[in-house]
């Protein structure tokens, strides 16, 4: 096994090797958005697992990493600086002890983590189990289509006075979007703790378009956001392709993907008084006349206001992950 805290460019292109192939076997990703980062950034620990290494040594370090096999991979686990865990093995490496010794090197890095299960699918939680961990967290994928038979409702702009709806700036709005952040999501391990770092790392993602980070003012002051997250359409073609016939971008046959409200929240000052549903409304209603067919977004699922207000809104259960952890941790 080998463990890194920087990815050499082969190290990198097997563990996203080994991610489309874990994905498309299993049907969900095994890597969430922070993990899919840190394989290019940030700080976590990298523990490999491949194909043709060795007799179960263990080589820690970039040097170690580089000096071995740097061929195909059977298993990767992320060890996130917050004791987040999240791994994989491939599909025709699995039960021959790739995911059991893994795991164990991540729980010896960290007794702490918290080992998501992504898909709470029957095998990995079985796995899991086994190992001695209990569930702790759950977070469930609500999805809403966005068509004609499923209109988005109609929400009355909020009472208050100056109240306006902006496009979001990133030298003037950054740090009370932090600000603001922090304070929403105080309670949530992740959203909450994000930095600047965080932030720009983000909007260098290949998706991020600033149209798309909406922002309510209130006398020039930033009071909530809704930020959504769009791919790229299915049949896009690169900016510099052309067509034998001349045909412009607009009419290729492109396909929307569904998107994802990213996060919506707003300040305490105006908690209460329709900015957040009022900022949705207006993400949804956007993405509908954009041609967009869903939407999704995560909430935690003991968050039982939150849910009802999504439920009201047409949201349903279409996922979950479960984060489990070691008995007595958490």
């Amino acid at each position: 096994m080998i463990t890194t805290d920087a990815l050499s460019p082969a190290h990198h292109d097997a563990v996203r090797d080994l991610l489309d192939a874990v994905t498309a076997h299993d049907g969900i990703s095994p890597l969430d958005e922070a993990a899919h980062l840190a394989l290019v950034g940030g700080t976590a620990q990298h523990l490999l697992s491949p194909v043709d290494f060795g007799n179960g040594t263990d080589h820690a370090g970039r040097a170690a990493a580089e000096a071995a096999d740097e061929g195909a991979l059977a298993g990767y686990v992320s060890v996130l600086e917050d004791g987040t865990v999240q791994g994989m093995v491939h599909p025709e490496h699995r039960r021959r002890g790739h995911g059991t010794a893994l795991l164990r090197a991540a729980l010896a890095l960290r007794p702490d983590a918290g080992v998501w299960a992504h898909g709470a699918l029957e095998a990995s939680m079985a796995f899991l189990s086994a190992a001695g961990l209990h569930e702790t967290r759950r977070l469930l994928t609500l999805h809403r289509p966005l068509d004609a038979a499923h209109p988005v409702p109609t929400v009355p702009a909020p009472t208050l006075e100056g109240l306006r709806l902006d496009t979001f700036d990133v030298e003037r709005d950054a740090d009370r979007w932090l600000e603001v952040n922090a304070h929403a999501f105080a309670d949530h391990p992740e959203q909450g703790a994000l930095t600047r770092s965080d932030l720009d790392q983000r909007m260098a993602e290949p998706w991020f378009d600033p149209e798309d980070l909406l922002v309510a003012r209130v006398d020039d002051e930033l009071v909530g956001f809704v930020w959504v997250k769009q791919e790229a359409p299915v049949g896009t073609a690169d900016a510099d392709d052309s067509s034998d016939n001349g045909a412009s971008r607009d009419s290729q046959n492109v396909v929307p993907q569904d998107a994802e409200i990213y996060v919506v929240a707003t300040a305490p000052s105006v908690q209460g008084r329709g900015v957040a549903g009022y900022l949705l409304a207006t993400a949804l209603e956007r993405l509908h006349e954009a041609g967009v067919p869903g939407v999704e977004l995560y909430v935690e699922a003991d968050n039982t206001p939150a849910l009802r207000l999504y439920e009201a809104w047409g949201f349903t259960v279409s996922g979950r992950d479960v984060q489990l952890r070691a008995a007595g941790e958490g």
